[in-house]
């Protein structure tokens, strides 16, 4: 039988015999299956009580228990023993560490759970924990984040927790600046929110303008509050710079204007508004420089000996510039400065009395808080001539003396001095002579209320 018949031979052979032969092949084949499957069981179930004690006892948080029992196990066990037993734990770490973190996520369990069970894993080395998953799990927290499903405390200390797990390293750092980015933008929001209702709106649209567009829900009520308070803030800016051009605050007049000026452009009512209050700083206001000039002038001090320390301070909706004096450091006067016509009114009453000599004026602080000027010496000579003429009281002149000039004109000295002091007010002092060998008459008059007392042997008088 030559080869070719040898090879027809078995070819009819195995095609009688195919059913036969198919069923045995595969019947081979299913054997090796499963004696791979059983070998492969055989290894899960060789370590399966360890690995259940190992993480059972990592469950019920006896994490010295479940670690010195894995050192004893590194110990007893062969390498391919232990590298049976770190498979098996790690598939069911992994799972353990993703429910562990969504429990902590929603309030299941503690912070102080999360990090023991993470330090745990981290103290079995040969574990391979599943980073990818971690990652996933911060992803969607991320999201949850963003739906407002989960509070910022809770994301970010998560993102803090798992980032300690062993070989994360900065994996996390993305979701974290995230969450934190989104955290401050809501923040900005609330602010911006907090600034509209107190009207403070050109604040809350710089705030509303931080807002990220990543943030849909707020980013889109943002910018309706926004539109909100441009709409709002023109008649109330507009009634706030007029209030504080009125009181004087011309810087703080001109920054409402520029408020509006971004939003209103080319508006006339605020670019004429903007020109007066220009103006209006042009000319009343005083800079320190200006005030030390202008003592030093008055006074006749050297500039270079004096100092100032001044604000602003209306008085009947005129602007004056309230200032202390300082020589060498010492205080030499209280003054007020008027913006406009730069006269200066020094500080004067019975307990307090600078004795100035360059001033054009006086002034004194009620016991209600209010200003109150005195009259010049001037007008109340003026005010006593008209008294005289009303009472057809002739005379040849009249002087303004000092207070000690005037005793020499009075015999009673000691009671008229205990009545004025007593009086707690302040006067000027005027000598009417009518004539050659006529006495002469002594008057007073309060500088500040402009009542005229007429003084004798007999007292003090209304005149």
């Amino acid at each position: 039988m030559n080869l070719k018949e040898k090879i027809d031979k078995w070819v009819d052979f195995i095609d009688s015999k195919k059913k036969t032969i198919i069923t045995i092949s595969l019947s081979i084949l299913g054997f090796i299956v499963l004696l791979i499957i059983f070998l492969v069981s055989s290894d899960e179930l060789s370590v399966s009580k360890e690995s259940n004690i190992l993480v059972k006892n990592i469950e019920e948080r006896k994490y010295s228990i479940a670690l010195n029992n894995y050192e004893n196990w590194e110990k007893e066990f062969s390498q391919s023993k232990m590298n049976r037993l770190n498979n098996l734990v790690s598939k069911k770490i992994n799972k353990l560490l993703l429910d562990s973190g969504d429990k902590y996520i929603t309030g299941q369990i503690s912070k102080e759970q999360y990090i023991g069970l993470i330090n745990t894993i981290n103290a079995l080395e040969n574990i391979n924990v599943d980073l990818k998953k971690i990652i996933e799990q911060a992803k969607r927290l991320d999201e949850m984040y963003k739906e407002e499903n989960v509070k910022y405390e809770t994301a970010i200390s998560y993102i803090n927790t798992a980032s300690i797990i062993n070989g994360m390293a900065n994996s996390l750092d993305v979701y974290k600046n995230n969450i934190e980015e989104i955290n401050q933008s809501r923040k900005l929001y609330k602010s911006a929110l907090k600034a509209q209702e107190n009207k403070k709106y050109y604040e809350a649209i710089n705030s509303y303008d931080k807002v990220l567009q990543i943030d849909k829900k707020y980013y889109e009520l943002a910018n309706k509050n926004k539109k909100e308070c441009i709409e709002l803030m023109y008649d109330y800016y507009i009634d706030k710079s007029k209030e504080s051009n009125k009181n004087g605050d011309y810087e703080e007049a001109l920054q409402y204007i520029d408020y509006l000026k971004e939003y209103y452009i080319d508006n006339e009512t605020i670019l004429e508004l903007e020109k007066q209050y220009q103006a209006n700083l042009a000319m009343y206001t005083l800079t320190t420089d200006d005030i030390l000039n202008l003592i030093a002038k008055k006074s006749d001090k050297k500039k270079s000996n004096l100092s100032v320390n001044s604000f602003q301070q209306m008085v009947d909706d005129k602007k004056y510039y309230y200032t202390e004096v300082y020589e060498y450091d010492t205080l030499i006067d209280e003054v007020l400065i008027d913006a406009k016509s730069k006269k200066v009114y020094s500080y004067k009453d019975l307990n307090k009395d600078y004795k100035t000599n360059y001033s054009d004026g006086y002034f004194r602080v009620t016991s209600d808080g209010s200003i109150q000027f005195a009259v010049s010496e001037e007008k109340a000579q003026f005010i006593l001539e008209k008294k005289l003429e009303e009472n057809k009281n002739k005379y040849k002149k009249i002087t303004s003396v000092s207070k000690d000039k005037m005793y020499k004109y009075i015999d009673n000295q000691k009671d008229l001095e205990k009545q004025l002091n007593n009086d707690g007010d302040v006067y000027y002092y005027l000598i009417v002579n009518k004539g050659l060998f006529k006495k002469k008459e002594v008057y007073i008059i309060n500088m500040y209320t402009e009542k005229v007392y007429s003084i004798d042997d007999n007292g003090i008088k209304n005149y």
